[in-house]
């Protein structure tokens, strides 16, 4: 029988703390600056020029199309979708004691797959808190 090996080559690493080694470990993690996150295609992408190049893409284009023909709808969908997740998060994790409601946000948006705020009728969090409390959903 023959004796045959293979010679496997390892591609180098970037150098620590370099651009490059800090986008692979935000890959790694999973969860990105918001900055480049389209919530209508769900797509992350991991800087400006992604970003730019998923705005110009066909499929992009297409939600877009869906989005202007019923804006107000979609709006309210991903509005009741973070509420609900909001909402979830507060009472699994906290029951019903008193909460900083930053702190709830910050639990909320470690889920990759939020729904985004900014892609919600609120603009603010303060807004939202006060939408929950004026709705009897909490106590502000």
């Amino acid at each position: 029988s023959e004796n045959h090996t293979t010679a496997t080559t390892t591609m180098p690493k970037a150098e620590k703390g370099s651009p490059k080694d800090i986008a692979n470990r935000m890959k790694a993690k999973g969860l990105q600056k918001l900055k480049f996150y389209c919530q209508m295609c769900h797509k992350q992408c991991r800087d400006e020029n992604g970003f730019k190049c998923h705005l110009t893409s066909d499929s992009h284009l297409r939600q877009m199309k869906i989005f202007r023909d019923n804006a107000p709808g979609i709006m309210d969908d991903f509005s009741a979708e973070f509420e609900k997740g909001y909402v979830e998060t507060l009472r699994r994790r906290h029951g019903t004691q008193r909460m900083n409601a930053n702190n709830v946000y910050q639990e909320v948006i470690q889920d990759k797959h939020h729904v985004h705020m900014n892609s919600t009728k609120w603009t603010t969090l303060t807004d939202f808190v006060q939408y929950l409390g004026k709705k009897g959903i909490c106590v502000v």
